[in-house]
């Protein structure tokens, strides 16, 4: 019996035959967030806590002030137990904890000192002071 071979066949079978891939398998995978909807969370988690923790002015209202207080207990909190902890959350986003706050401190203590200035820090430099000549 003789069979027709297929032009596929005679060219090296399926072997050669091209692969078809569809955009959505060949876009989802390339530049996708590698976390987990856990760690997207926690992530969340901690730039709010930045957000509150770096606001500039003093907080105003009652409830404002209760909200900076638990921030600020959260961030220096040493509690691993919790699952939201924030050393919990540091280690799960592979983040250096002391390094954060030590960065937190360091923007609160220059915009405290930028409020206590008279004049912006950014203008200080541009001033020249002379002595009065009597």
């Amino acid at each position: 019996m003789n069979v027709l071979r297929s032009e596929s066949e005679e060219r090296g079978g399926p072997l050669l035959e091209p692969n078809t891939i569809l955009p959505i398998q060949f876009f989802s995978t390339r530049g996708a967030c590698r976390w987990t909807g856990e760690q997207r969370l926690m992530a969340a988690i901690l730039e709010d806590a930045i957000a509150v923790y770096s606001k500039s002015s003093a907080p105003k209202g009652s409830k404002a002030r209760q909200i900076l207080r638990e921030t600020e207990r959260w961030l220096r909190s040493k509690d691993r137990t919790w699952t939201f902890s924030f050393l919990r959350v540091c280690e799960m986003l592979s983040l250096d904890p002391v390094a954060i706050r030590r960065a937190l401190r360091d923007r609160r203590d220059r915009q405290s000192a930028e409020a206590a200035s008279p004049i912006p820090a950014r203008f200080a430099s541009e001033i020249e002071y002379h002595a009065a000549v009597g």
